[in-house]
């Protein structure tokens, strides 16, 4: 719908935007490498170099760890049992199975893709070591705003690598016992609302919550009001379900508001005397325009949002008083200018993959 140079433009100043982020996310990670090392302990290095690895979240450490022991034998023996139990199956239904060469190919290639997923995340914590920063509330709150936003994109996307490996792994014991998973998590830089956040992150946690949470507690089958409380319903039992800490409940909050102002909005622009206004007043482009800068918005509260989830309540107080109050006017809008370049991509990849 947009010019494809206006398009380009949008796509190359969003990854502009990002590697210079990062760039003095690593300039500040290289300068308080010491003071972070005193305080978090950083690990030694053997990889990229020799740099040091901010090995603070403790997931990503456990399982990597983990892996490295185990994960390898366990695909090659689930692999193995599969065959097995395929040959034994056709043997007793007389129906086809795999091949153990395309099963070979599925291994092959699933493993080359969670080599590199793993590989991009090991060299985002040893050149950025944004999980200490986060961790130290003085440091945060003096970096630049270049920086704070750096960490903020280096967080989420640490947290997509994350779980493509998390996710990829048992996705690729499915494949090769014949059965097709849900869809890995979609790149959250492609993401510019709550509704899509939660409707293509974790697929298979949206259609586990709508069946068994969200519509034996009433839907949307009982109105307004119904559906602002099961809705309500659904986000507590997530937040109950990662734990019930204060911030948590915070973040399930503002998750509700984000999803509930979104549907409210949508259903606004659906009905049939705004869009004749608005197919009157303005064309497809400028509607498109303005349809990315009400989704900057919105993904300035859904980024916001998921560093609350990601560093607690006292990150989420940083980036408001930074982001939002002291940084009124100049910083506030230029980060809504920046989200403008993001979500103009990210529709734009929306209508892409929802055609594929």
């Amino acid at each position: 719908m947009l010019p494809r140079w206006e398009l380009s433009f949008y796509l190359l100043a969003s990854l502009g935007f990002h590697f210079y982020s990062f760039y003095e996310v690593y300039k500040t990670s290289r300068e308080h490498e010491e003071q972070l090392d005193q305080e978090f302990d950083l690990a030694m290095g053997t990889l990229f170099g020799g740099l040091k690895k901010d090995r603070t979240d403790f997931e990503w450490s456990f399982w990597m760890e983990w892996g490295k022991q185990r994960l390898v034998w366990l695909l090659l023996g689930h692999l193995a049992v599969s065959q097995m139990a395929n040959q034994i199956a056709r043997k007793m239904q007389q129906r086809e199975h795999c091949p153990l060469r395309v099963s070979l190919a599925v291994l092959a290639r699933g493993l080359g893709r969670l080599l590199c997923c793993w590989c991009l995340a090991e060299l985002m914590v040893h050149l950025m070591y944004m999980h200490a920063i986060y961790g130290s509330a003085p440091l945060l709150s003096a970096v630049s705003c270049w920086t704070l936003g750096g960490l903020a994109l280096a967080q989420v996307l640490f947290f997509y690598v994350k779980y493509l490996v998390l996710f990829g792994v048992p996705a690729l014991l499915m494949r090769l016992d014949g059965l097709t998973p849900p869809p890995l998590p979609r790149c959250v830089s492609t993401m510019f609302s709550f509704t899509g956040m939660w409707r293509y992150f974790d697929v298979g946690l949206h259609d586990f919550l709508i069946r068994y949470v969200y519509i034996p507690v009433g839907g949307s089958q009982h109105g307004l009001l119904g559906t602002l409380v099961s809705t309500a319903m659904t986000f507590a039992f997530v937040s109950y379900w990662h734990g019930g800490y204060d911030y948590l409940w915070c973040w399930a909050a503002l998750n509700w508001l984000g999803v509930t102002v979104e549907n409210g909005v949508r259903r606004l622009a659906e009905t049939p005397c705004v869009q004749d206004s608005l197919v009157q007043l303005l064309s497809p482009r400028a509607r498109r325009r303005v349809h990315a800068a009400l989704a900057s918005c919105s993904t300035s509260m859904l980024i916001l949002s998921n560093l609350v989830f990601l560093g607690g309540n006292h990150v989420g107080r940083i980036y408001w008083n930074r982001i939002f109050v002291q940084g009124w006017p100049w910083v506030t809008l230029s980060v809504l200018g920046f989200l403008y370049c993001y979500s103009h991509v990210g529709i734009a990849w929306a209508e892409t993959y929802s055609v594929n």
